[in-house]
């Protein structure tokens, strides 16, 4: 930690969550690109969404790294008290009817090292893979509109396409597909 991930929006409707768990003044004065809006066009269609029209105050969203953005999140938990514990892995998941109670877990660089720990509530946060659903509680639900094919890249020196308000994403329809340039 922390890891690559390809960048994230955070949208104006996550500041007052930030703002309860308290680090949003950290994540604004982080230095992410901020974004006014966004930009749109699909078919013959083009408009966009500024985000100081939407009636809130919660207009600021940002464009976030996200090696940065969750090292900030985790280092905020950790100044809260949260022990944060690395370089591990779950080996497997107890669980008392069908409530999970207990992990073992061993070091990545040593397997053989490891424990258990007991706990009374599971935030399972292993992204994608979603542990629980899938290898527990086989419970993971794909619908078939996001079984697709995604294709990104990172570009210097590009220009930005001038629409939109300051440092808005874009969202074009082209033949066969879409797609989302980001700023």
């Amino acid at each position: 930690f922390p890891r690559y991930q390809i960048g994230e929006s955070i949208p104006p409707s996550c500041r007052p969550i930030f703002e309860k768990l308290g680090v949003w003044d950290k994540i604004e004065a982080h230095g992410f690109q901020p974004k006014g809006g966004a930009y749109f066009a699909w078919g013959p269609e083009e408009w966009e969404v500024r985000f100081t029209d939407q009636g809130s105050d919660n207009t600021n969203a940002f464009q976030v790294i996200r090696s940065e953005f969750d090292q900030l999140l985790l280092d905020h938990a950790r100044s809260l008290g949260v022990e944060v514990v690395e370089g591990i892995t779950v080996r497997d998941i107890e669980f008392d009817g069908d409530r999970a109670v207990a992990a073992n877990w061993q070091e990545t660089k040593d397997a053989d090292k490891g424990g258990r720990i007991v706990f009374d509530q599971l935030v399972d946060a292993s992204g994608r893979g979603g542990v629980l659903a899938t290898r527990y509680l086989r419970s993971r639900r794909f619908h078939d509109v996001f079984r697709n094919v995604a294709a990104w890249s990172y570009w210097k020196g590009a220009r930005p396409l001038g629409k939109g308000p300051d440092g808005a994403i874009a969202v074009c329809s082209v033949p066969n597909g879409w797609c989302w340039p980001i700023p």
